[in-house]
């Protein structure tokens, strides 16, 4: 009788509840879906239980140390990560982003077994955010040593978008960073009806909807949207769904540019209904503007999430964004520090509907024939076959 074959063992870690991370849960699946075993150790949230199963992934949430002490906080955080890291008892680690460099590199050697390091973001490029100067530097200077020295020891490395992945290679005298980029799943077309969520009387029927995805934070360009919704010829209307530390500057900012109620903020969805909802708006915009070098290098999910719902796209003049937006004519790009240009933009497309319709057509053929997690999902599981881990037998 032969003996079963046991699947390879993959432990996650990430520094949040694992609730509303698409990237990671699409790859947790993905690898699921390929026969591998799949634990994510992420943080713990109230609400949350510590330990589930979801999608046949199994969830471990860490507590982080009640005491608030700066800098010993975090370490001693990371080594409580670490160790529920190697209670896991992985073949292969993988860590999501440089702040769970330390914990995953530090299991890895101690149980001699190999970790991916997938970079969600140029953690070094980010900007500063509303943090002290004292902070940002300390910050700075303490994940600049730990990468240098962490993430060459890795087996693999994967990141967003093609700029980052330049910028890392060179850095760190990298041979080759992989593009796993933050596609969707294509999935049938469909839609759910964001007017259901808006008070009718706030917005007039037939009045066009303008879709900002995402969470409302400094550097994304929010400011600059919204001063733009008053500069409309067409009367649209702007949706943000998403929830974020600007939300009450935001609707004190529509209020007093007088388009308070053009200007509707709804709570998220469920990762999985994001382009279903979507698709019932107009025009999709991705306003990040070039405020840190993570900004300038990013190709951020929003953008191929208003492709896959079939929306024409509004987005900054980036040239790995532009390539992907005019590169499919499925949409315009501008200085999204300006709001003339964006009203511009958006009220050319909705004046010349045919050519809205046109963009939006591009769009979802760009995401159903390459920009589809499909694509990524095979560039993820070849770098998971390059690392050697042999399946166990039992």
């Amino acid at each position: 009788m032969s003996a079963a074959v046991a699947p390879i063992r993959v432990t996650m870690c990430l520094r949040n509840p694992y609730t509303h991370d698409s990237r990671v849960e699409k790859e947790a699946r993905t690898l699921s879906g390929a026969g591998y075993s799949v634990t994510v150790v992420c943080k713990a949230a109230a609400g949350l239980p510590s330990v589930e199963e979801r999608d046949g992934i199994r969830i471990v949430r860490v507590a982080p140390p009640s005491r608030w002490i700066p800098g010993w906080r975090f370490l001693r955080n990371s080594r409580i990560f670490e160790r529920a890291l190697e209670e896991t008892r992985p073949q292969i680690l993988h860590a999501h982003d440089s702040d769970t460099l330390g914990p995953v590199a530090a299991a890895a050697r101690r149980l001699g077994v190999p970790f991916v390091y997938d970079a969600h973001e140029l953690w070094l490029g980010q900007g500063r955010w509303g943090r002290s100067w004292l902070y940002f530097a300390l910050m700075y200077l303490f994940f600049s040593i730990l990468e240098r020295r962490l993430i060459g020891r890795s087996a693999a490395q994967v990141t967003v978008s093609p700029p980052i992945a330049r910028w890392l290679e060179r850095r760190y005298h990298l041979r080759h960073v992989e593009l796993l980029a933050n596609y969707p799943e294509a999935g049938p077309e469909s839609s759910r009806d964001l007017r259901t969520r808006i008070d009718p009387q706030s917005l007039p029927q037939g009045a066009p909807i303008i879709l900002y995805l995402g969470g409302l934070m400094e550097g994304r360009g929010l400011e600059a949207l919204v001063q733009s919704i008053p500069l409309l010829r067409s009367g649209a209307h702007l949706v943000l769904l998403g929830q974020g530390a600007l939300e009450v500057s935001l609707r004190r900012l529509a209020a007093e540019l007088g388009v308070d109620r053009r200007v509707h903020l709804l709570t998220p969805v469920p990762p999985d209904e994001v382009i279903s909802w979507a698709a019932s708006a107009d025009i999709g915009v991705s306003p990040l503007v070039p405020s840190s070098l993570n900004n300038r290098y990013s190709l951020g999910n929003k953008l191929f999430q208003y492709m896959a719902a079939g929306l024409p796209v509004v987005a900054s003049d980036f040239p790995q964004v532009r390539d992907v937006v005019v590169g499919s004519e499925a949409g315009l790009c501008v200085d999204t520090t300006d709001p003339r240009q964006f009203a511009s933009a958006i009220d050319g497309l909705l004046a010349d509907r045919d050519r809205l319709r046109a963009m939006g057509r591009n769009a979802r053929r760009a995401v159903e024939e390459r920009y589809n997690w499909d694509v990524s999902a095979r560039t993820l599981l070849e770098v998971y076959r390059s690392l050697g881990v042999e399946i166990a037998a039992t």
